[in-house]
């Protein structure tokens, strides 16, 4: 049980980082954070474009797909209102899509890892789960 906790606990500090990595606003990135990087609500709260980077991720091993496809279980873990219709992966795999994403060269996804690194959220005993 005490295990169980401690991975809900890591996995929710980690959600909330990429929380603080990503802004709304596509514009500027109010964190301040040089690494952060603008999510759309119009792309993560729309259920057919989801599916369609998932597609991606998944028959193309896409990197902007994979990247997607991550962010999205990410924001539903931290975001009550993020929609049902959207379907996402658990989060376990989307840090394996997220890391994935970043060894394919996804400029995104790297600062995404950067800014959780630099928050102690992302370290090589993550990126081996």
């Amino acid at each position: 049980m005490k295990a169980h906790y401690l991975i809900f606990s890591l996995v929710f500090a980690c959600t909330l980082f990429l929380a603080a990595c990503t802004s709304g606003n596509r514009s500027k990135t109010p964190t301040g954070d040089p690494d952060a990087v603008p999510v759309s609500k119009a792309l993560y709260h729309n259920p057919d474009s989801l599916l369609r980077y998932a597609k991606l991720a998944y028959l193309h091993d896409d990197p902007k797909g994979l990247y997607v496809t991550a962010v999205a279980a990410f924001l539903r873990a931290q975001d009550p209102n993020f929609p049902d219709s959207c379907t996402t992966v658990p989060l376990e795999e989307a840090r394996i899509m997220l890391q994935h994403s970043a060894d394919l060269g996804y400029p995104d996804a790297i600062k995404s890892l950067r800014c959780l690194q630099k928050h102690g959220q992302w370290g090589s005993s993550d990126s081996e789960k």
